[in-house]
């Protein structure tokens, strides 16, 4: 009877004891278990238990080895006594966008210790396959990238709350074989061998938590008072003090894949549009005889080219980074099309009009008008996609590229402006009877922009 009693206890605990692979780093730590079933079926559930210290603004781990296309948890307290776990997918180097698809259940243990430690335990029902990767559960190095930004609590239940650009950032693998193993609808309740004795607003021991099936709307926020009961055992002990554990080991994180592309995109689409198309414009105002056939129009076309190259790398950006259909880049399409098909040909037009009839045409006047219109907010959208590419003083957005760009922008603005105002005065001082911008000389001689001749017979 007795040896019965000893078989079926061994059996009981032998089937609900959950091993878990671990990793820690400067005290930021995370446990992951494997359930037997998910280990054997290659599909189902596993387990997370996210723990950061006091002081932590948010702390964020990751699925896959860059943070492009990464399956992310970003946790963060939601209050004195709760935390928000934020799922979302990595877009590169820029801040990630909360995942809609992510199935997540937030478990009992949760919450914030009465030490300040941030704990999340967390089902994930959706991270053997994600839109951006996949993952084995017998994985005996999956990938992994963490990192943690510290400072003031965050204190928002939105999973969409923003976050600002982290401390420290790092990438690892775990051995998930070592942490296989158990059935427990919770495992880190029973591991954790007690609670801290705070608060945490999770369902009760054996009972999963609401779905947080995440959305922008922030319907999924973690753990607040409305996602479940409050826990009669408290927040869980962390199960992974500051050293990393054997089963994780650490290495540098990728490089952005990203980088070459965005920087060559801004650096070409920049250059066109802060010097070339302006400086090429104000070529109509030099005294050269054949200005606009050997000198504005060449540079116009190198311009066009070199925006074109621009445009490319920017929608391989775009398609990426997933933002294809961004402000910064529908006001791009919009001006590298007036650029390309509109611009052009307005000047051809007024080109033409003017061996004709020797004036200007509403062509003409359309042609100087609308085309600086769209410098102008070429310039400005270049401005929009530091914004959208992060905050200043960012891995994307350097302080110092933002002051360049001004810089340049503001002198080339204040040159143009004077030579607009400027050089007509002095060519009406000159006794020049043509219109603005455009001299005319006789059509047998090929171009039209220079000034009568004094009698008024001919061309000078």
């Amino acid at each position: 009877m007795v040896i019965k009693k000893v078989l079926a206890t061994a059996a009981l605990v032998a089937g609900s004891t959950a091993q878990f692979a671990q990793f820690a780093g400067s005290n930021y730590a995370i446990s992951v278990n494997v359930p037997s079933d998910t280990a054997s079926s290659g599909s189902g559930s596993i387990y997370l238990q996210i723990s950061a210290p006091s002081g932590t603004e948010w702390v964020g781990f990751g699925q896959g080895s860059q943070m492009s296309g990464a399956n992310m948890f970003i946790v963060y307290a939601a209050d004195s006594n709760n935390v928000t776990v934020s799922p979302r997918s990595g877009t590169g180097h820029f801040e990630p966008k909360v995942d809609s698809d992510a199935k997540i259940s937030v478990l009992e243990g949760t919450g914030i210790t009465s030490g300040g430690n941030l704990v999340a335990n967390i089902r994930c029902d959706s991270c053997l396959s994600w839109n951006g990767g996949s993952m084995k559960p017998t994985d005996s190095s999956s990938s992994w990238i963490w990192a943690y930004k510290t400072g003031n609590a965050l204190d928002s239940t939105s999973v969409d709350a923003s976050i600002s650009q982290h401390d420290s950032m790092g990438a690892f693998s775990l051995d998930l074989t070592k942490g296989t193993g158990g059935s427990s609808p919770n495992p880190f309740v029973a591991a954790s061998g007690g609670s801290s004795g705070g608060s945490s607003s999770a369902a009760p021991s054996g009972t999963s938590a609401p779905s947080q099936t995440a959305a922008a709307s922030g319907a999924a926020t973690a753990t607040t008072g409305s996602a479940g009961p409050t826990s009669t055992g408290g927040v869980s002990n962390p199960l992974v003090g500051g050293n990393p554990s054997s089963s994780g080991s650490s290495h540098s994180v990728s490089a952005d894949p990203n980088k070459t592309t965005r920087v060559a995109h801004a650096t070409i689409m920049s250059l066109t549009f802060v010097l070339l198309f302006p400086l090429s414009s104000l070529t109509i105002y030099l005294g050269y005889r054949e200005k606009v056939r050997h000198v504005h129009g060449p540079l116009q076309v190198v311009s066009i080219i070199l925006m074109l190259v621009g445009l490319g790398l920017g929608v391989k950006l775009a398609d990426k980074l997933d933002e294809i259909d961004g402000y910064h880049q529908v006001i791009g399409f919009v001006v590298v099309a007036w650029m390309v098909f509109f611009q052009p040909l307005l000047g051809l037009l007024q080109h033409l009009h003017f061996r004709k009839n020797g004036t200007r045409s509403p062509m003409g006047h359309g042609h100087r008008w609308v085309g600086r219109a769209f410098i102008l907010l070429g310039i400005v959208n270049g401005g929009l996609g530091f914004k959208q590419a992060g905050k200043v003083d960012s891995v994307n957005v350097p302080t110092y590229s933002v002051v360049v760009y001004s810089v340049f922008a503001v002198v080339i603005f204040l040159i143009y402006i004077a030579v607009v105002i400027f050089m007509p005065r002095m060519s009406a001082r000159n006794g020049s009877n043509a219109p603005l911008g455009e001299k005319p000389r006789p059509r047998s001689q090929g171009y039209e922009m220079h000034n009568r001749s004094a009698d008024g017979r001919g061309y000078s």
